[in-house]
């Protein structure tokens, strides 16, 4: 559990940076990287950590 954290939060959150950089840089690709890496965030990564706090605190 603790391995799907920390890889989901850092591929998303790569993501989610390098859609910024494309998009400073008005490099194509930016807006869907940017959906893709918040979206992700906010779906997948805040529902699996919450999981595992929760899971870890009892």
């Amino acid at each position: 559990m603790k391995g799907l954290a920390y890889s989901t939060t850092a591929i998303f959150t790569s993501l989610t940076l390098l859609g910024m950089l494309f998009k400073v840089m008005h490099w194509p690709g930016a807006g869907i990287a940017l959906v893709l890496g918040v979206a992700g965030i906010s779906l997948i990564v805040i529902p699996i950590v919450s999981v595992y706090k929760y899971r870890r605190a009892n």
